[in-house]
């Protein structure tokens, strides 16, 4: 840290600096340069090749993008589909196997591939008092960051990194990860918030929609609604295409050739953030806000006051978005939102609480025709951080255990993408970046 002497000259300096402006938005324009590595009209430069799972958002007709309802595909299969088929025990490691191995499995192999996984569970010796317990982040998501990267100490082969092995490192991981997210918040909760200190060993026969359950709430009790619920949310978020921020940080991270300890924790990082996984915290604390004030029950009228106070940055945190709506690839609908606010409302209605989940979504309307009229009629969906949001809240899960059970369900996807980009995909990945400074050079070729 700096002293304060150095941070006045830091701040002093940087707004002095040419940093604010320097570079114009015409000069994106003219060197052609994809800012956010989007096209002009707002599609995604194409930059690899998958098998894993596709987002479908809009049509394009004569070069033109049309909108169009949402629909995910793991492995050529419907989320929608797929969800219906999953109504049994495993969903989530049912769709692991599916991510990894192209297909889904019988039931001797999901009991297999459940097995496998529990005898993973457990964290190493000693790995819970010297990497959780010391040092302990008020992040619970930089403190997992910082226990993925410490598996590496524990690795007899860190390196290695073939298709074959990263597999079994990565699965590893994703069996590991109920056991570091509870154990990092509770020790987070013990440190940091002065409660005490509860811990529980992961139980072999749950799933790890159960052990996330088990182990992450004060007293582990569950019912069995409450874990189809999870198992869905894991299930929902376990894939979003090769070019969402995340898998796509891990890609970059891995084409290097470096551990896979490294490339998850660079899709750590990138989930953290409040406009990719960190969105559903941000959606709970902008809705909590607004409950505070408005209460359960107001009228149409306050609704859509609140949603222009938001958007005229004005309420909150003065960001001016409303949390939860839009989408960089759905048009109108996110199917993943559409399956969540129908499972909601069953939890709501079993937990009685309907009048949040009627909170919830009166907002959603108020909110979107908020947003088409500034906008022009363009479609706005409600994406999956909205209804995920309130599906943790109704289940009495700690916002700072969110993002951390996004990641959980991610880490599927994160791993299959990397193994297929091993396989299939022998460069690093570098793109050019335009130099607009001063003249130093005449070689137009230079990155």
């Amino acid at each position: 840290m700096t002293t304060q002497s150095n941070e006045i000259f830091l701040a002093k300096t940087y707004g002095n600096s040419l940093y604010k402006g320097e570079i114009a938005n015409e000069l994106y324009e003219k060197y052609n340069v994809k800012k956010g590595l989007r096209n002009a009209n707002g599609t995604g430069v194409l930059v690899l090749l998958t098998k894993i799972s596709d987002v479908y958002g809009y049509r394009m007709e004569d070069g033109r993008k049309v909108d169009d309802e949402g629909h995910l595909y793991y492995r050529g299969i419907d989320i929608f589909d797929l969800v219906n088929l999953n109504k049994t025990h495993y969903g989530f490691e049912r769709v692991c196997f599916l991510l990894l191995f192209s297909r889904l499995p019988d039931e001797r192999e999901i009991e297999t591939f459940h097995g496998l996984l529990s005898e993973m569970y457990a964290l190493p010796e000693g790995f819970v008092e010297d990497v959780i317990f010391r040092k302990n982040s008020r992040s619970t998501m930089n403190q997992i960051q910082k226990c993925i990267l410490s598996m590496y100490s524990y690795d007899d082969d860190p390196d290695g990194s073939d298709a074959y092995t990263t597999l079994c490192k990565g699965l590893c991981i994703i069996a590991r990860l109920p056991s570091v997210i509870a154990y990092s918040y509770r020790a987070k909760r013990h440190y940091h918030d002065g409660l005490s200190l509860h811990i529980r060993d992961p139980r072999p026969e749950y799933s790890i929609a159960e052990n996330l359950l088990w182990m992450g709430r004060r007293y582990g009790e569950f019912d069995r609604l409450e874990a189809e619920i999870l198992d869905l949310a894991l299930i929902l978020h376990a894939d979003h295409g090769g070019g969402n921020n995340s898998t796509f940080a891990n890609l970059v991270v891995s084409s290097t050739g470096t551990d896979i300890y490294s490339s998850m924790c660079a899709s750590l990082g990138s989930l953290k953030g409040p406009r990719h996984g960190g969105a559903n915290r941000a959606v709970y604390e902008q809705m909590k806000a607004l409950i505070a004030e408005l209460g359960l029950s107001p009228s149409d009228t306050e609704l859509h006051e609140a949603a222009k106070r938001i958007l005229d940055g004005r309420f909150g945190d003065k960001s001016g978005l409303i949390y939860g709506m839009g989408h960089a690839v759905y048009t109108i609908s996110d199917p993943r939102a559409t399956i969540l606010r129908e499972k909601c409302r069953e939890l709501a209605e079993k937990k009685d609480m309907l009048d949040l989940y009627g909170f919830y979504n009166r907002f959603e309307t108020a909110a979107r025709e908020e947003l088409r009229a500034r906008k022009g009629s363009v479609n706005i969906p409600t994406n999956v951080d909205y209804y995920s949001s309130l599906m943790y809240d109704i289940l009495k899960i700690s916002p700072d255990l969110f993002t951390p059970f996004f990641a959980c369900g991610r880490s599927a996807g994160w791993l299959s993408h990397n193994i297929e980009n091993k396989l299939y995909c022998d460069r690093i990945i570098r793109p050019a970046g335009k130099y607009v400074g001063q003249d130093v050079s005449k070689n137009t070729g230079k990155d």
